[in-house]
């Protein structure tokens, strides 16, 4: 006979959202919305109309970068001689040739023209371009025959289209979506798109299938070897007191609730038996998911003030004032298993007054891994059983508090083990009368 303990899939789902960082966490939300139809994901205000039809996340919108990001070589020379190279080969009139090399300078990081037709003619006026209306639909039309497909689009609808095949069978179904329904595909309602388009579920998946293989962004291919986006979870300010407020940083992961719709139907007794089953079964999978979230966005916050708070010196002061703090130590004070807090703060970041950090660097022995911070803390522990009064000898949760006062944070059965290895006894067997 023994004992097993068995994880459900929902205990198995809430491990793996708190493990996941804030853009694969919009990844996840958006493939859950997709099998059920209970789930409502709203993008962040930043986020590219077609994020639900690709269902990956991306930073394109505007996000705080730390400063070794801004310190990263700049390739937008590169990429701008290699398209005015591809013009080049196209035989363009004078003046055309010289619009598309204009607007190849105004495209943004994402590859699209973030203005109007009226502002970017306003625009070519003040920089003493010749031309007008022609030339511009001219050097737009150049630059949409260059590679990657969709360069010069306005958005990323735009460029998503003019990425698909006239020729394509598919190609009036994929239009239509990408025109009418990008709305509806972003609140999920998948069932209502496929009746307008009188096609079943199947065929609708199989059509957004083949718009996820489209670029919304096309100019991102364009960078080479990008350096990978670290978008904070913690944010961490001063405030005008002088004390720090930490906070969860939620614009890069979209915000989740249930359909009303769906709930609605769910309650309505006109439904069948057997919808009203289904849907309320989709609820209860929706509802639970919303909790678990609240509970990741909780737990992951508790934690954050708990390691600010014992960090103070590094928020003071900067790196090089990091306090010893482990793990076991910050678990135990908060009440949570250690092996949760390590889920937490793995591939989590905080942007600080000084840069973005990863979390777990924040737990300098467990980061250092040697001996040689373990060997210190031992001798810490070592002169303080040393100084102590026979007659009163310290408990071990005395000997915390006190190593605590002096910048090391250790829980009270790490102190214990480093007495057994000093061959220190209980402070019962030490009690000298």
């Amino acid at each position: 006979m023994g004992q097993q303990m068995l994880l459900s899939p929902r205990m198995l789902q809430s491990i793996e959202l708190l493990a996941l960082p804030a853009l694969e966490l919009g990844t996840f939300l958006r493939e859950a919305a997709e099998q059920n139809e209970a789930l409502v994901v709203e993008e962040p205000a930043l986020a590219l109309p077609l994020e639900r039809v690709r269902g990956r996340a991306r930073a394109d919108a505007t996000v705080r970068h730390d400063e070794w990001l801004q310190n990263q070589p700049d390739r937008r020379v590169d990429t701008l001689a290699q398209l005015e190279a591809e013009l080049a080969l196209l035989g363009l009139d004078a003046r055309v040739e010289a619009w598309s090399r204009w607007l190849l300078a105004q495209l943004d990081e994402r590859g699209f023209l973030p203005w109007s037709d009226d502002e970017l003619l306003a625009r070519a006026a003040r920089d003493g371009l010749d031309g007008g209306s022609s030339e511009l639909l001219a050097a737009r039309a150049a630059l949409a025959r260059l590679e990657p497909r969709g360069l010069g689009a306005h958005d990323a609808i735009e460029a998503l289209l003019s990425q698909l095949d006239p020729c394509d069978p598919d190609f009036g179904p994929l239009q239509r979506i990408l025109r009418e329904f990008v709305g509806e595909l972003a609140r999920n309602h998948l069932p209502a798109v496929a009746r307008e388009l009188a096609i079943d579920m199947q065929r609708l998946r199989e059509l957004l299938a083949r718009l996820a293989q489209l670029e919304p962004a096309p100019g991102a291919s364009l960078r080479d070897d990008p350096a990978p986006t670290v978008h904070p979870d913690v944010i961490v300010e001063r405030t005008d007191h002088g004390t720090f407020e930490v906070r969860l940083e939620g614009s890069a992961s979209p915000s989740l609730s249930l359909d009303a719709r769906v709930t609605r139907l769910a309650a309505d007794p006109a439904q069948p038996r057997d919808v009203q089953r289904y849907l309320r079964g989709k609820l209860e999978s929706a509802r639970w998911l919303v909790e678990a979230m609240e509970l990741r966005g909780a737990t992951l916050l508790a934690i954050a003030r708990a390691i600010f708070a014992r960090q103070r010196e590094f928020l003071e002061h900067g790196p090089g004032h990091l306090v010893p703090f482990t793990m076991t130590a910050l678990a135990e004070e908060i009440g949570l298993h250690v092996s949760t807090v390590s889920r937490t703060v793995a591939h989590k970041h905080a942007q600080t007054p000084h840069g973005i950090v990863a979390l777990r660097e924040l737990f300098p022995q467990a980061a250092a891994g040697g001996e040689g911070v373990r060997d210190d803390v031992r001798e810490a522990v070592r002169a303080l059983f040393a100084t102590e009064n026979p007659a009163r000898p310290f408990s071990d949760d005395e000997v915390v508090a006190q190593l605590a006062r002096s910048g090391h944070a250790l829980a009270r059965r790490t102190v214990a083990k480093y007495r057994a290895e000093l061959g220190i006894a209980s402070s019962y067997l030490r009690r000298r009368h």
